[in-house]
């Protein structure tokens, strides 16, 4: 029964892939347009809407089979979209972040507005803001339902390799999930809005940091071999510090979830953002209880191993008694509460990295407008959201990131692409022409475009 049901569902999968890549090659695309965004998630969809809005005819190519689908995971699956207190120092780069998203009160007050003409209702969690639905798919849904209200041509299923300068216009050259051909179309102004978007520029002479994945747990070790493998699956609500040479670096308070390999939870993402190979985290399992009150409760049940009930997950309690000697053992409440207070972990790397929320790396800021997002010394050339050497801690900000990149940059790419449309000498010999997609001409030019495409 049970290989029934997995035959079944492998079959509706298939189904639905043959539907989509079917959906996309169906998408007609003008042989030219004002703007063309490469990546279909929150900051291209973001700067399409804008674009399109400011009367640009906008293009989103998207490898992936849907656009909008990196939004379903955000939030675990409840998208937080922002964060009530947008702290540049939360980011890196925060000079940067500064200037292109604004004051923190008006950052925020852009990305609500710009949801609430999205339809959207939200709430608040501890500074965290979430759909009122707490489900991820009523962002990507207002989102969706906007751009195509703007015109917005979704083009998913389709890879872009390379970008070429063709005289006032950018050739955008792309491979098709659907029949493996590649093809290409026109636009006046190119925004690069996906993650590891940076190789597209990089033979374009533009700077780029490396990339790699944060957001993520951290592998380490703790002070005894066993005590994470006896930890495995505990959660803990803790202060941790994140201490290098003997000084304190980054401190967070937040949930931290033991696994045999290190520390996973959103604590410790935000210490990945930061932490490197021999650092220590200590971690303060009972940050409202004082060391002199874990002292008195374990010496006042001496010879309990339930001592620590009362402030700590029991599993928790019982592994650090026996770590600092045993329920039967002399002196063990002063053993037992610097275990309480700043249980160590020396860092030995990053773990599950293939899980990353964020992608740190990418298209340098020195290389960037932060005015505009224009990349500088490539004319119609623009950059946000992830595509930027831009990250940040958990708690909505990378998502915030998103938005607020992705509204400015689409105002911008939409005055450059309209700027760079032909002449109308050049409209009507065809050349580069702007052609509204879904017309009779964007799909004849479209089928030409398929009947020399390469496979």
């Amino acid at each position: 029964m049970a290989t029934r049901r997995k035959t079944s569902a492998g079959a509706a999968r298939a189904r639905e892939r043959e539907q989509a890549l079917a959906a996309a090659a169906g998408v007609a695309l003008p042989k030219r347009a004002d703007v063309a965004v490469i990546g279909g998630g929150a900051s291209g969809l973001a700067c399409a809407i804008t674009a399109a809005e400011a009367g640009a005819s906008v293009v989103v190519l998207e490898r992936d089979l849907a656009c909008g689908r990196t939004i379903l995971a955000t939030g675990n699956g409840r998208c937080n979209f922002a964060n009530a207190e947008l702290d540049p120092a939360r980011y890196r780069n925060p000079e940067f972040v500064s200037v292109v998203m604004g004051k923190p009160a008006a950052a925020l007050e852009d990305i609500l507005g710009f949801f609430a003409g999205c339809g959207l209702v939200w709430a608040e969690e501890e500074g965290r803001l979430y759909p009122r639905s707490r489900q991820a798919a009523s962002v990507r849904n207002v989102l969706l339902a906007r751009a195509a209200r703007a015109g917005v041509t979704f083009a998913p299923a389709r890879e872009v390799t390379s970008l070429r300068r063709r005289g006032t216009s950018w050739g955008i050259h792309f491979d098709q999930a659907w029949d493996g051909c590649s093809s290409s179309f026109d636009a006046g102004a190119v925004v690069v809005a996906s993650g590891g978007g940076s190789a597209l520029v990089r033979g374009l002479g533009v700077s780029v940091a490396d990339e790699s994945p944060v957001l993520c747990a951290l592998a380490a070790v703790g002070p005894a071999p066993s005590l994470l493998d006896a930890l495995d699956g505990r959660r803990a609500r803790c202060v941790a510090s994140l201490t290098r040479g003997g000084r304190v670096v980054f401190r967070e308070a937040g949930e931290v979830l033991f696994r045999p390999y290190g520390l996973s939870g959103i604590v410790s993402f935000d210490l990945s953002r930061r932490a490197r190979p021999g650092d220590m985290v200590e971690l303060d399992l009972a940050p409202d209880v004082g060391a002199w009150e874990v002292d008195t409760l374990v010496a006042s049940h001496s010879g309990e191993a339930t001592a620590l009930d009362g402030i700590l997950d029991p599993v928790i309690a019982a592994e650090l008694i026996a770590l600092a000697g045993g329920s039967g053992a002399d002196g063990l409440a002063w053993r037992v509460a610097p275990l309480v207070k700043g249980l160590p972990f020396r860092v030995t790397g990053l773990a599950d990295e293939a899980h990353a929320q964020v992608t740190r790396g990418g298209i340098d800021v020195s290389a960037l407008s932060a005015d505009t997002l224009a990349i500088t010394g490539a004319s119609g050339l623009f950059a946000c959201g992830e595509a930027i050497d831009v990250d940040a801690d958990c708690g909505g900000f990378n998502l915030a990131w998103a938005w607020s990149s992705g509204l400015r940059v689409g105002a911008a790419a939409a005055e450059a692409g309209i700027a760079a449309r032909p002449s109308v000498g050049e409209a009507e010999k065809g050349i580069n022409a702007v052609v509204p997609a879904g017309s009779r001409a964007s799909r004849s030019s479209s089928s030409k475009a398929k009947g020399s495409s390469a496979c």
